[in-house]
């Protein structure tokens, strides 16, 4: 049965087991593990004869996170508004507002690689010719975007020349402390002399490769030194924090519950330029992928 013809906790419970298995899952072509699509409005697209009900010269593609479906970017107390869709109303031409549904437990650099690729395909089949193109990706779907981007400057491809704003939203750019945490306590059980809490450690450790990406904040495959941000692009980051008070420690020991505020921002990455970064104290990191301030903040960035 087609990803896209599952009942919704059919497609969710697919969508977690990816994410922890999902690389083990497609080298033995098991069914549960998600193939990389673009939708509109739920509906996937032929990237290669794209036909959309509403085809505009502006693009916006939104990208998932861990674990996550393309339902995660919908703005409670609408009809269905994302991101995409509340830039559409006020970008003159309107925008084309996509998603892109995955595979999360892939490496992030096999994932950026395909998507680089169907962008590609898309961009050029695309029924009007796209002069703008927007790429927004919620925690790991952000790494993502720059591992994609880096791919298609490496091969030269033609869908950057579109490329004018990348929006990194809660995405993990120095790692994150919960995936981090995993490993940590796997390599700790896995050290314990008695067998069952070797065992332990071992199931902790059934971590896919996209998990293990996400703890370091890797783009690149193993031995690549991580890219810079694309340059000619504008880039910007979204934080969230838990607590409404700034200063609260619960903010500096858990950021937005995944995701510390200094690893959203890539401060620990060297060159990087930001177009703009704005922090959202008192929203969760997965409620930052859908909440009306964090639209509002987008449409004051990009319209």
């Amino acid at each position: 049965m087609p990803s896209g013809q599952m009942p919704t906790w059919q497609r969710h419970t697919s969508a977690i087991v990816s994410g922890f298995v999902g690389d083990w899952l497609e080298s033995r072509q098991n069914p549960l593990a998600v193939a990389m699509q673009v939708l509109e409005g739920g509906r996937p697209l032929d990237v290669g004869a794209p036909q959309p009900t509403m085809a505009c010269g502006t693009l916006c593609l939104s990208i998932h996170g861990l674990m996550e479906l393309e339902t995660v970017w919908k703005i409670p107390g609408t009809s269905g508004d994302t991101y995409g869709s509340s830039l559409s109303r006020r970008i003159p031409g309107g925008v084309s507002s996509l998603t892109l549904r995955y595979n999360t437990g892939r490496p992030i650099y096999s994932n950026g690689e395909e998507l680089a690729d169907l962008l590609e395909q898309l961009v050029a089949g695309w029924p009007v010719p796209v002069t703008r193109l927007i790429l927004i990706g919620h925690s790991m779907g952000g790494l993502l975007v720059r591992s994609a981007c880096h791919v298609a400057q490496a091969r030269g491809q033609a869908w950057v020349d579109a490329l004018t704003d990348c929006v990194y939203v809660g995405s993990p750019h120095d790692g994150s402390w919960l995936a981090r945490g995993a490993h940590a306590v796997a390599e700790l059980m896995s050290d314990m002399p008695r067998d069952y809490l070797r065992v332990i450690g071992e199931v902790v450790d059934l971590r896919s490769e996209g998990i293990r990406n996400l703890s370091r904040g890797d783009v690149v495959a193993e031995g690549e030194e991580s890219p810079p941000l694309l340059p000619g692009v504008k880039h910007f980051v979204v934080c969230g924090l838990l607590a409404r008070a700034r200063q609260n420690p619960v903010n500096a020991l858990f950021g937005d519950a995944l995701v510390h505020e200094s690893s959203a921002r890539g401060e620990q990455r060297s060159g990087w330029h930001l177009a703009g970064m704005a922090t959202f104290p008192g929203v969760d990191h997965v409620t930052l992928a859908r909440h009306p301030d964090v639209a509002k903040q987008l449409e004051e960035w990009l319209v």
